[in-house]
């Protein structure tokens, strides 16, 4: 009796998702089991790589800005970020209001295209 699920597309065997779960847990496992072993806490191994730097004890001078991770991403987007900057207002009515038009635009395509 509950072994199927019948979900209007076909039957759902529960048995087949469990044991097809079981597997590709004991794959993942597996596959860790080829990890290194000689990792240890506390340890220069902990520690992040800035760069080959001395990482600071401070956080704050570890950040980088978007703008420096992401320079040739913003470079080359830099046409649609000037037409995206004449829309942003930083009102949260604004983005709500576009919401509602874009999911209303959606709602008519939808309507017209079935019939």
């Amino acid at each position: 009796m509950w072994s199927q699920l019948n979900s209007g597309a076909g039957y759902w065997n529960v048995f087949i998702w469990i044991i097809f779960f079981a597997g590709i847990s004991c794959f993942v496992v597996w596959i860790r089991s080829f990890g290194r072993m000689d990792y240890k806490r506390n340890t220069d191994q902990d520690e992040i790589y800035w760069e080959g730097n001395e990482v600071p004890d401070d956080g704050a001078s570890i950040s980088v800005p978007a703008s420096s991770s992401y320079w040739g991403f913003r470079v080359a987007m830099e046409p649609l970020y000037r037409l995206l900057d004449k829309f942003h207002s930083g009102s949260g009515s604004d983005y709500a209001g576009y919401f509602v038009v874009t999911v209303a635009l959606v709602g008519l395509l939808i309507l017209i295209g079935g019939k």
